[in-house]
């Protein structure tokens, strides 16, 4: 999400390697590979042939080509859609360009999270509100018992407008079981995770106060990031020593590019775990609190099927060792049935018969 030329097609095409164009007017759905060092690391240890990096799909809506001051920052037209993903990515503009003219008149960063902000919680407001007269037209059906019930959801609704319109995170203490019980089935923009983007210029760095002002109009369970998103998108097509020459010449590393991809995990409450073997090691990523056999029916739905157990163990244990069977006579080599939750960096071999 974010507003027209903050970044968002930069954004898309640097993480799927995707050609620059002009203009994109249809949304657009890529893939993107998520480096993962657990993975580099056991693909060296067995000396594999194939080494497979989890995948993310994202999403670049299509250019609002009409869109001017008095437009809304969140299209309604959207908010259907935004219902379907895991997460939300928020490009914000920092970068400097007068032949490329800010929408709202002048390149503000706080002006524009403010009006992310007010916009998002306004839309939550509404929608609890017509939750609220939805059940509240309901109440000439109902008996005592059942109108009694009705009104303490539209009180604990209530309490939850409330919250949302005081900044509230969705992780905040503030969020009781009933809260979220009754806004459950709901979707709302605060559920979302979300990341911020902060799209700068090359070598622009924005000095810590403005940027702890700016951490203070966002979710307090929101990353914020910032990069030059133009600088990156134009070494998409470059070779890795190309990269480097590119990066030293420019002395901008790669450090905060790289936080996009975990954070893209933790935007979209996921984590990955292994399979290895000499003739492939690959990434799965999988839900945070995902089972030993959500994660088999990731790789496939026979191994979900027939699963008999999972052999766990985390990539830090099993590097100290020459090879699995060192591992496994130390004891570290866990077997776990089909309700282990799987964890971050966890190297797992599933064993099913169908």
């Amino acid at each position: 999400m974010g507003l027209p030329k903050s970044g968002k097609s930069a954004l898309f095409n640097t993480l799927t390697k995707s050609t620059r164009q002009d203009m994109y007017s249809d949304v657009r759905i890529g893939t993107v590979k998520v480096p993962d060092k657990n993975l580099d690391k056991v693909s060296e240890w067995h000396d594999t042939e194939k080494k497979v990096n989890g995948e993310i799909d994202i999403t670049d809506p299509a250019t609002n080509l009409n869109f001017d001051s008095s437009s809304d920052f969140i299209e309604k037209k959207y908010l259907q859609e935004i219902q379907k993903y895991d997460g939300v990515i928020l490009l914000i503009r920092s970068f400097k360009n007068d032949s490329v003219p800010h929408p709202y008149g002048e390149v503000n960063l706080e002006n524009d999270l403010e009006q992310f902000t007010i916009e998002s919680r306004l839309i939550d407001v509404q929608i609890i509100e017509k939750r609220i007269e939805n059940i509240e037209k309901t109440f000439k059906s109902l008996n005592k018992q059942e109108r009694e019930y009705n009104e303490k959801n539209i009180d604990t609704l209530k309490q939850v407008s409330k919250l949302i319109e005081q900044g509230e995170p969705y992780n905040s203490e503030l969020y009781t079981e009933a809260h979220k019980a009754a806004i459950g089935s709901s979707f709302l923009i605060l559920k979302s995770p979300l990341m911020v983007i902060i799209n700068t210029d090359e070598n622009q760095s924005i000095p810590e106060e403005k940027i702890n002002k700016i951490r203070s109009l966002i979710r307090k369970d929101s990353s914020l990031i910032q990069v030059p998103l133009s600088f990156e998108e134009d070494m998409i097509s470059l070779d890795a020593n190309e990269v480097t020459e590119f990066r030293d010449a420019s002395e901008i590393n790669s450090n905060d590019f790289d936080q996009i991809f975990n954070n893209l995990l933790k935007a979209s409450n996921s984590i990955c775990f292994l399979t290895a073997g000499k003739k492939e090691c690959r990434s799965w990523i999988v839900k945070e609190d995902s089972s030993a056999i959500d994660a088999a029916g990731k790789i496939h739905s026979d191994i979900a099927r027939g699963f008999v157990r999972a052999e766990v163990i985390n990539i830090d244990d099993l590097l100290k060792f020459s090879n699995e069977k060192e591992a496994k006579d130390k004891g570290l080599v866990r077997g776990e049935g089909k309700n282990y939750t799987i964890k971050s960096g966890d190297v797992v071999n599933f064993l099913f018969s169908v």
